[in-house]
């Protein structure tokens, strides 16, 4: 009885380690990022169904092919939403998401995680 409690318990604990999001340190989110899974139907216009390159510095701004040249901001330390501020047919738009950091995989830019939409970063980038 004992045994299968405890390897009960590893296995849960496994399974949250594998599924959990890990904070990210600031240096872990400067860098590139490519649009994955983008050839779903459209959900929604504010995200890139192309393919796409998001590229976000360390001075608070960002570039992409699809938004443009805007600036970021950074909400949530732990596990960090951001927003997105460009341009769009000369108005001022917002796009707010948050990051994704599982264990053993990049850090992904959320777009639409019910069709598994995201900008993975590249690796030492």
């Amino acid at each position: 009885m004992k045994k299968t409690f405890l390897v009960f318990v590893i296995i849960l604990v496994v399974m949250l380690i594998i599924n959990i999001n890990f904070p990210l340190k600031k240096q872990d989110i400067y860098g590139k990022y490519i649009n994955k899974n983008f050839d779903n139907p459209v959900c929604c216009v504010e995200a890139p169904h192309i393919a796409d390159t998001l590229t976000l510095y360390e001075n608070k701004t960002f570039e992409s092919n699809f938004y443009g040249v805007g600036t970021y901001k950074l909400c949530n330390g732990i596990n960090p939403e951001i927003e997105l501020y460009y341009k769009d047919f000369d108005q001022s738009a917002v796009y707010k998401t948050y990051f994704s950091n599982e264990v053993f995989k990049n850090p992904k830019i959320m777009l639409n995680a019910d069709l598994n939409h995201y900008y993975e970063k590249l690796n030492n980038q």
